[in-house]
This record gives structure tokens, C-alpha cells and sequence, in this order.
């Protein structure tokens, strides 16, 4: 075990150092973790039934949307493209929590060659947790894209600029911002993280105060401002999407979607009340037809290995959930796997390959 000392200042900066009983927890933690394979339930295999139709839509006027693994989601409507967050590195539980992460820029070129991304007008950071922002700054980079984000945000972009040529960064205000690009009008929503529920979200609440250069621990990447999104395309529709499973009563503000991308991670902690709320705001209060769980996969998985959830997480409680509630509203449910592509069309999400 020599290596666990040689890594613990990095493991509990400041808590106490390997002999501390956090050390324990998180090592633990850690090891778990490292199980990935262990979580009985995968929505890919338990519900296969749920997912949507392998189809090419390359052809098909309207908005395609690709899942690529976590909250990362690439929008286009073959003009104007956009991504969600951009996390692609996806760093290792234990280089997490016991080292340094940073963007592996080989591994971001290749997932996005393997999505056909070459270009981007936008990527759209829900929040600054490393899960959502540490690669953004290097993808904006490598497509050309502009960066929106918080303030919290804004420091990590800006440590960036030490490592890579990083364009400019359009900051979001607590109160939220409305921006458009080409068809699309993107409006960031005030909203709130997940409850936390373990040491590991503890370190990271609160908001980054200077400039972030990587590599860094993962407790360096406070959460800051927490958005939800609302993408509306001027002729196919719209969707919203949120990036962790906590809500704000009526945060949409009377804004409707035709479906709703809906950040599940540690939703079946959630106390009844909140798991309500957190329906009610993101898809009852927007009438989406269609309900697409995101943030249910093991974030510190490489994509290579494919998608499954992380045993830490209950996330087959809160799959039964979604679906409960779908089926008392009269929605449709539908999973997406890694590449796995959707087409808004006419407000209305295609997911079964027929292309009228």
C-alpha cells in the first residue's frame, strides 16, 4: 500500500492525511467504485425494450441529437451545432479521487471523430463539477466553439488557457441568460444541484474564486451556479434538459418542450417530496411527450468500455420512478445508449426510426 501514501495529499487535501478515518471512507468509496461491473442493474439490458431505434436520420430535415454518455448531448440541425457539457476524458475513480484529472486531449479528439463532430457553435455547461465542465474548454478549443457557463465556469476556462487556445466564454448570470445561435434560442435556467449525499459532494459544493489550471483534484471544481436548459429550434421544437436531478418550483417559467433529457444521478436518495417536485418542474410543468433519463451512467467509466451505472448509485430505483410517473402522465420513456441518436422534427421527438 505504499502508493496510497505517496497519493494521500491529494486524496484528502488538508483532512487529516491516510491515517484519517475519511480516508477510509473515501477509499472505500473508491473501491467500490472500481466495481463498476458489479451494479445488478443497466437500463440497456433490464429495459432494452425502452431503448430507441438504431436508425440513420443523416438525411431527415429536423434536430438530431446524440447521446455521448453522461449529460453530454450533440444538437444539430445540420447548420448550427451545440453540445451539452462536452465531458468526454471521463479520468478513472482512482486518478479522481486519489490523483489529479485533466483533459486527455487525445481521447476528446477521438470520441469526437467517432460522434462526427467537426465543428461547434456552442457548448453549454449546466454546472462547474468536473463530471460536467473539465473538458469543455478543450472542446470549445479543438471545434471552434463559444463556452457558456457560469462564473464558477469562467475560472476554468481561464485556467485553461495555459494548455490550450481557448476562444471566449460567455458568462451566466445567476439570474439565468437567453442567447441565440443560428435557429436555436438557448435559454440557461436557474435551478439547484442534487441533494448531497455522501463525503464525495460535500467537497465540491460552494464556487470557484480563481483561475483553475489542471491537472487538479476533483474537489478543486466547486459547483457554482446550477442551470437546467431550455434549447428551442425555430421550426422542429424544443426540449429541456437538466444536468442534475434537482429543480427549482416552476423554474422553467410556463417555457414547453416536446421532451425533457432528465438528469437521474442520486434521484432515489432524494427524499418523496423532492422526487415530486423534481418531476413536477421538469416535466409535468412543460408538457414533455417524452422523458429521456441522462446522468445515470458511470461518469468515471471510459467510453470505450461502454455505458453502465455506478453501484453507488439506486439508479434502477430511479429508472421505476420515471417510468411510474410517465405512465400516470401518459409519457414516453425512452433510453438512449452511447451514439445513440434522436430527431426532434415538427415538435415531435422521433425514436423509433420512422422518418415521416
Amino acid at each position: 500500500m505504499a502508493w496510497v501514501s505517496q497519493w494521500c495529499p491529494f486524496f484528502l487535501p488538508g483532512r487529516g492525511g491516510c491515517n484519517s478515518s475519511g480516508f477510509r471512507v473515501w477509499f472505500g468509496v473508491g473501491v467500490a467504485l472500481m466495481g463498476g461491473g458489479c451494479a445488478t442493474y443497466n437500463p440497456l439490458t433490464k429495459d432494452a425494450a425502452l431503448r430507441v431505434a438504431q436508425a440513420d436520420y443523416a438525411a431527415a430535415s429536423g434536430v438530431h441529437i446524440t447521446f455521448l454518455g453522461n449529460c453530454t448531448l450533440y444538437l444539430t440541425d445540420g447548420t448550427t451545432n451545440l453540445m451539452i457539457d462536452g465531458f468526454l476524458s471521463r479520468p478513472g475513480v482512482f486518478q479522481t479521487l486519489v490523483g489529479r484529472v485533466a483533459p486527455d486531449p487525445d481521447v476528446i479528439s477521438r470520441e469526437l471523430q467517432l460522434a462526427r463532430i467537426q465543428e461547434l457553435d456552442a457548448v453549454l455547461v449546466g454546472h462547474a463539477h468536473h463530471d460536467h465542465a473539465l473538458d469543455a474548454p478543450w472542446v470549445a478549443s479543438k471545434t471552434g466553439a463559444v463556452v457558456m457557463g457560469s462564473r464558477s465556469y469562467g475560472f476554468i476556462h481561464e485556467g485553461a488557457a495555459a494548455a490550450t487556445e481557448v476562444g471566449p466564454w460567455i458568462e451566466v448570470p445567476p439570474a439565468g441568460r437567453t442567447e441565440r445561435f443560428g435557429a436555436f434560442t438557448v435559454t440557461f435556467v436557474p435551478s439547484v444541484h442534487v441533494g448531497t449525499h455522501s463525503v464525495l459532494q460535500s467537497v465540491v459544493e460552494g464556487h470557484i474564486d480563481q483561475p483553475l489550471e489542471t491537472p487538479a483534484h476533483y474537489s478543486r471544481f466547486n459547483c457554482g451556479e446550477v442551470f437546467a436548459l431550455h434549447i428551442e429550434h425555430e421550426t422542429h421544437g424544443s426540449v429541456a434538459i437538466s444536468t442534475t436531478a434537482g429543480s427549482k418550483p416552476d423554474q422553467f417559467n410556463g417555457r414547453e418542450a416536446d421532451a425533457v433529457f432528465l438528469g437521474v444521478g442520486f434521484l432515489a436518495k432524494e427524499s418523496a417530496k423532492l422526487q415530486q417536485q423534481y418531476w413536477q418542474a421538469n416535466v409535468t410543468d412543460t408538457c414533455a411527450k417524452t422523458v429521456i433519463p441522462i446522468h445515470w451512467d458511470n461518469f468515471s467509466r471510459k467510453l470505450k468500455r461502454g455505458l453502465k451505472p455506478a453501484p453507488v448509485d439506486k439508479v434502477g430505483t430511479a429508472f421505476a420512478f420515471v417510468k411510474r410517473m410517465a405512465k400516470a402522465e401518459q409519457r414516453t420513456v425512452r433510453i438512449m445508449d452511447l451514439r445513440d441518436t434522436v430527431l426532434l422534427q415538427n415538435h415531435a421527438l422521433i425514436t423509433d426510426g420512422d422518418v415521416p
